[in-house]
């Protein structure tokens, strides 16, 4: 699935995919995100081993194949856009590495919202909100 593709979709929900050893720690954050489509289907994005940006066809509900051993994997509500309504995507903005690798996302939304997922050590996630 292609980033231009995603134009026009509308997002009902954005959970975490967490490793379960790791969770005790509060600071700790998501392996993955996976932005769930009111139209069907999903998207998760998650940091490469290179420290790119995956970006793949999500499976919601069912835990991505990476997620190994299943038990030890869980989806989880981000705080921080645990009741936010994001609606339609109205444009994705890419970010690469001076190798043409990508290494961003920013996902923009119908009323001014907007989610960036960047890669690195471990996947990083932000979230600007119309009303801010």
């Amino acid at each position: 699935m292609g980033l231009a593709s995603l134009a026009d979709r509308t997002v009902v929900a954005v959970k975490g995919i967490y490793y379960l050893p790791e969770e005790s720690d509060p600071a700790v954050s998501p392996e993955a995100v996976e932005l769930i489509f009111k139209e069907s289907g999903s998207l998760d994005l998650t940091s490469g081993t290179d420290w790119t940006l995956r970006i793949e066809e999500g499976t919601w509900p069912e835990l991505p194949q990476w997620c190994w051993p299943p038990d030890a994997w869980a989806y989880r509500d981000i705080p921080a856009l645990h009741a936010e309504n994001l609606g339609k995507i109205v444009a994705v903005q890419k970010q690469v590495n001076e190798h043409g690798d990508l290494v961003q996302a920013e996902f923009q939304f119908e009323g001014g919202s907007r989610i960036a997922a960047a890669s690195g050590e471990s996947l990083t996630v932000t979230f600007t909100s119309a009303s801010r």
